[in-house]
């Protein structure tokens, strides 16, 4: 009877084992033609995921030239920590600065440990879940008192931060911090990186992945590869790679208009809608996509690097008085207009040869009410590099 017993918890522990296992390998993916299927993920190294269907069968490798996105489980919506550090891109790490060591901030994460983030990724510090302020020239120090002091953070240290400012160096205790605002910085090239997401909804972008069992390997700084345990991923995305989002990418130019009797503005919201809400039509959630309220006109340049754009786009909410006319542009040319776009409407997939165009605008204007709840979303804009035969 004993023996009975102690083999039936020696096979219960066995298949908890082999369960957990299952979960922390299966994944959804995505490939750059934005076909999903779910796959077990059995590695990843310089060839790209190696994979086998979640349904079982034979392992193949799907190469970074087709990879977009892994997605596991769902991240929550609040980084942990006591501040939130905003970064380019709508990357987010929940945590405590550490200090900064050349042009670096050094960064205290509860998801990866302590990491170095470049100053010219920094766009906001918070404490906690507030509204990220706008950038400037300088450096915006915003005190619970209300205060703010403009300058160059020069350290951090001892529970305190320094401001170098024209009348010479100012501290002020790190409790005492609403928000800091990074000096605006030039924006990079774009380069192929990988975007981790966290199960804490925390986010970063790393320059390589590796996996071998239970961990992925990331370079972070100078020190060895950084083992992150599988369990702490949500999403695992390339950036610029096959494919590039447009809400990671600056635009060149953003104009937007208050709607007729109201000073309220509202600027484009880079994945998420024109409150700063995530992005829904009906019962469909979207992580990227550009909400926005009319008049809006936003335009990137172009360098011949993607070959195509695919996007959809619907009202935000249900708002009865909705209507506006959605134009997209190439070298400040039509080539996609619909007129009265109203609500309870998701447009079917719309695919844009880019050819040799040099800039390419995303436009929507007032409709037959004016403005009257003209909110609108622009839902997974995406540049292709290679252009699909057809709309998947």
């Amino acid at each position: 009877m004993h023996r009975r017993v102690t083999a039936l918890v020696s096979l219960f522990a066995s298949l908890l084992v082999t369960q957990s296992a299952l979960a922390q390998g299966a994944w959804r993916l995505t490939t750059a033609d934005f076909h999903s299927e779910g796959v077990m993920l059995r590695g990843v190294d310089a060839a790209g995921l190696h994979v086998t269907p979640a349904t079982g069968g034979d392992e193949r490798v799907v190469p970074y030239e087709q990879f977009l996105e892994l997605t596991r489980a769902a991240s929550s919506a609040q980084p942990a920590g006591k501040y939130i550090l905003h970064m380019s891109g709508g990357d987010r790490l929940g945590g405590e600065p550490a200090g900064i060591k050349g042009n670096s901030l050094l960064w205290k994460s509860i998801s990866v440990g302590d990491v170095p983030i470049p100053m010219k990724r920094l766009v906001a510090l918070t404490a906690g879940m507030r509204a990220v302020p706008e950038q400037h020239r300088d450096d915006v120090v915003t005190l619970s008192n209300g205060d703010s002091i403009h300058g160059i953070i020069a350290t951090i240290d001892d529970g305190k931060i320094t401001i170098q400012t024209d009348a010479g160096p100012s501290e002020a205790p790190l409790s005492s911090i609403v928000t800091i605002s990074f000096a605006a910085t030039p924006a990079s090239a774009a380069q192929k990186s990988f975007r981790l997401r966290f199960v804490d909804g925390s986010s970063m972008l790393v320059p390589s992945i590796s996996l071998s069992g239970e961990n992925f390997a990331v370079p972070l700084g100078q020190d060895a590869p950084r083992k992150i345990p599988i369990s702490r991923i949500a999403v695992v995305e390339q950036v610029n790679g096959p494919v590039s989002w447009l809400s990671t990418r600056a635009p060149a130019e953003a104009v937007y208009s208050p709607y007729f009797g109201s000073d309220n503005l509202y600027p484009p919201k880079m994945d998420a809608n024109y409150r700063g809400e995530e992005i829904r039509f009906r019962d469909e959630r979207f992580a990227r996509g550009i909400g926005v309220h009319a008049y809006s006109r936003l335009s990137w340049a172009l360098d011949g690097t993607y070959a195509a754009l695919r996007t959809r786009y619907a009202i935000d909410g249900d708002g009865p008085l909705a209507d506006v006319t959605v134009r997209i542009l190439l070298d400040d040319k039509v080539v996609h207009q619909q007129e009265h776009v109203r609500a309870g409407e998701l447009s079917q997939i719309v695919l844009i040869d880019l050819a040799q165009a040099k800039k390419l605008t995303l436009e929507v204007d007032f409709g037959a009410n004016g403005a009257a709840q003209d909110r609108f979303n622009w839902i997974e804009p995406a540049l292709m590099k290679v252009k699909p035969a057809e709309s998947k």
